[in-house]
């Protein structure tokens, strides 16, 4: 279920010392594009990019967010509204 580095519920976003993981469906599967699409790719080539998605719940006045993604490194303060 949670961080497991080859499915979308790996994905987590922090905030002030606080860690979110993707939410999950009545049968424990992530609310994330892992469950809809089959092209997860493992690498990316320069310049390549792909998009995939998770759901999250944070707090309503959380602004900024870490991502972390397994096997990259996390991406600081990121807006979200």
């Amino acid at each position: 279920m949670y961080n497991n580095s080859t499915s979308y519920s790996g994905v987590t976003i922090i905030n002030e010392g606080t860690k979110y993981h993707p939410l999950m469906d009545s049968n424990g599967e992530c609310l994330c594009s892992g469950n809809t699409s089959l092209e997860m790719k493992n690498s990316l080539k320069p310049g390549e990019q792909v998009a995939y998605w998770s759901m999250f719940s944070v707090p309503s006045d959380v602004d900024t967010i870490t991502l972390e993604i397994p096997g990259f490194d996390p991406i600081e303060d990121i807006p979200i509204s």
